[in-house]
């Protein structure tokens, strides 16, 4: 393997040696460092994190100055060249026929020329990022520290942040964009057509190729914009970090177990497929059951909230493990489905619910989330939090195609019903049976006790204080702040929470709770809706709502690799929300006067969906960037009140549908939407007066 600093030096520009990261120096800096933190105390180990950082901090800003010099060059020679061609025709100024060509010959070879010098610019970019990114992982593996995901996401994040400049390259495009658009024109219409007037047609119109250099340069721009991937954009919305203690401990790499980090992603697609898998067949159950078909609003709503309790249990009982929470979960899930199933044969409305009730209190998200966070090699947490995201997702397409897919079970056994609406809590229930299995089989306790007993000792040993390191302190946040008062650590971090509940944080949380809102009750009044107006079966309504999950991944994947890119999350949120607000409204029905039609059904619920889909992708990603932290540890996380928020949004948009539904089904969907236009404005408007907030 080539080294890289000789890399370096044999791939640099000419001219530019001194504009490169300094490797070779930063490595001999680096095992300056090793050997002081073997040696050194405590407080000295901080002090070389802290001028390590500066180190970092001087070479990024000379990179990014000198990147926006040479890109202030470019610019300034595209508007020279776009003088030369801004020409009329008919001037007599213009010369001959022979001296236009020659002219025109000129400006394509110095539109060349530019894109070749934007070549090297953007590979000069690139080498430096991938330099950056190798000392940083060769920081924190000569001194055992967890140096790099802090120091990139301080940086990056900062409302002033230098390293933006580089990983959002808005400049560069409009260059490549000029480049490109003058280079089709010389060689194309404008160039062609008065060629034809001056020579009688003698020239044939030709379809011109992309220029090899404009292909090149597109490629190259495309790696540097992959900096931020679906992958990262994905993983963001996981909204918790690592620990300043993790991030400071000297010990090896957690050890990684692979089989136990599978089983957890596996319970939370379960656990996703268990939520919407009753969603087409919850108002046929009602009735089954001599209720109303509204009921199914509750049916559905008493999942999500009884798990906004198990979210705290669970929270703190995964303090000390991680085996015995999830065997409970699996145990109440199991009986929940066996519940929910048998409520046909025992004729029981309230054992329906109790069935449901007890799914919610098996909801183990909060077991999930925090397992990969604390147990999970850091190398592998971005992976693993975005897997956990298109485990939702998948999950949420897969429960109603299931539900889909059992509407012709219709038997007995030994005079007990199943049939389309039951079956889902009797397959539910054998697959959460299994999974028990393996979990008692396969998944293997961390060793918490020794990791809690490390935690503590540091917590007790006094630190130096925060004014006393400047330019750490947003580094290390809390590690370096003196020991607070003995309280325990979930009120300390609930007053935290409250202390850091700014305007940005509380716009992006009133917007996770209205796109929750707004999609659940979208897709929870969906049988009633469809089958009021078109008559759809569950089974076409199961089969639509897969349809409709599988937007999540491929909307995600356009907005990472391409919208974020191009412009701001807060410009994207704003038009998210006036895409719900569009969808919102195309949902109302205006019968008798106008017919209600399966199109503007379908229309609206697309837009809805991949609207707070976006909505949801962008704000987590935002909120991520943008929160303290303290809003990163402790119970009252910002992972865990956007999960609440979420959650207490699901259970209020499906009471909603069955006190709505009281009045009957000609008015359950205006009345539904009314609520739900209300609540988006609201939060279109608060956004709206926070938007400069927003960075």
């Amino acid at each position: 393997m080539v080294h890289f600093g000789r890399y370096i030096k044999a791939h640099h520009v000419p001219g530019w040696e001194t504009y490169y990261i300094g490797y070779k120096q930063l490595k001999r800096r680096i095992n300056e460092c090793s050997k002081h933190a073997a040696e050194g105390s405590e407080e000295e180990r901080q002090e070389i994190l802290r001028r390590f950082s500066k180190l970092l901090d001087s070479q990024v800003e000379k990179i990014v100055l000198f990147f926006l010099e040479r890109q202030g060059i470019l610019a300034g020679r595209l508007q020279e060249l776009r003088e030369r061609t801004e020409y009329d025709p008919s001037d007599e100024n213009m010369g001959t026929t022979i001296s236009l060509v020659s002219e025109r010959g000129s400006l394509i070879e110095a539109y060349r020329q530019i894109g070749k010098d934007l070549l090297d610019l953007l590979q000069y970019v690139k080498m430096n990022a991938m330099g950056l990114r190798k000392i940083l992982k060769k920081f924190d593996k000569r001194l055992g520290v967890r140096l790099r995901e802090h120091y990139l996401h301080t940086r990056i994040n900062h409302p002033y942040s230098q390293l933006q400049q580089v990983l959002r390259q808005v400049g560069i495009g409009a260059i490549i964009a000029t480049i490109s658009r003058n280079l089709a024109e010389l060689q194309s219409e404008r160039w062609n057509s008065y060629s034809s007037f001056t020579l009688g047609n003698q020239i044939p119109k030709v379809i011109v190729p992309k220029e090899p250099i404009v292909k090149a340069i597109e490629n190259e721009y495309q790696k540097l914009t992959k900096e931020a991937s679906v992958l990262s954009f994905m993983a963001s919305g996981f909204l918790l970090q690592p620990s300043d203690e993790e991030l400071l401990e000297t010990a090896e790499e957690i050890e990684y177990h692979p089989w136990s980090a599978y089983l957890n992603q596996l319970n939370t697609f379960l656990y996703m497929v268990n939520y919407y898998v009753i969603v087409p067949t919850s108002d046929e159950y009602a009735q089954l059951l001599n209720t109303p078909a509204t009921v199914s609003g509750v049916v559905i709503g008493s999942m999500p909230l009884a798990a906004t309790i198990s979210a705290i249990i669970f929270t703190l009982w995964s303090n000390k493990s991680y085996k015995a929470p999830l065997i409970v979960s699996t145990l109440l899930l199991i009986l929940g489905n066996l519940s929910y199933a048998l409520a046909l044969p025992l004729n029981s409305v309230w054992l329906l619910l109790l069935g449901r009730a007890l799914e919610g209190l098996g909801c183990a998200r909060a077991i999930n989330r925090r397992y990969i966070m604390h147990e999970v090699p850091q190398s592998k947490i971005r992976a693993f939090s975005a897997a956990f995201v298109s485990a939702s997702a998948l999950g949420m397409t897969v429960g109603p195609a299931l539900a889909s897919a059992l509407s012709s079970v219709d038997f007995k056994v030994g005079g007990m019903i199943v049939n389309y609406c039951s079956a889902s809590g009797w397959v539910l229930g054998f697959a959460w049976i299994l999974y028990l299995l393996l979990i008692l089989i396969l998944f293997k306790e961390p060793n918490k006790p020794h990791q809690m007993e490390s935690m503590k000792s540091k917590e007790a040993n006094s630190g130096p204080k925060e004014e006393d390191f400047g330019a750490l302190a947003p580094l290390l946040g809390d590690s370096l702040n003196k020991e607070e008062d003995k309280t325990d650590e979930s009120s300390r971090s609930f007053i935290d929470v409250l202390k850091e509940m700014n305007l940005p944080i509380q716009i992006l949380l009133t917007n996770y709770f209205m796109l929750k809102f707004a999609s659940e009750m979208l897709i929870s009044e969906a049988t009633l809706v469809t089958g009021y107006y078109f008559s759809w079966s569950s089974s076409t309504v199961g089969w639509f709502l897969g349809a409709l999950g599988l937007t999540v991944l491929p909307s995600s994947a356009v907005v990472a690799n391409y919208i974020s890119n191009k412009f701001q999350e807060r410009l994207i949120i704003i038009w998210s929300l006036i895409l719900t607000i569009i969808g919102v409204v195309g949902n109302f029905s205006l019968a008798p006067f106008i017919r209600y039609t399966e199109v503007q059904y379908i229309i609206s619920a697309l837009v809805i969906f991949v609207s707070t889909n976006i909505l949801e992708g962008v704000d987590m990603s935002l909120f991520a960037k943008m929160m303290s932290p303290r809003l990163a540890k402790g119970l009252f996380n910002c992972g865990f009140l956007s999960t609440e928020a979420g959650t207490i949004a699901r259970a209020l948009a499906d009471g909603l549908i069955t006190l709505v539904g009281r009045g009957g089904m000609a008015n359950l969907l205006n009345f539904t939407m009314i609520p739900t236009l209300a609540i988006t404005l609201c939060t279109f408007l608060f956004t709206w007066f926070g938007y400069y907030s927003l960075y």
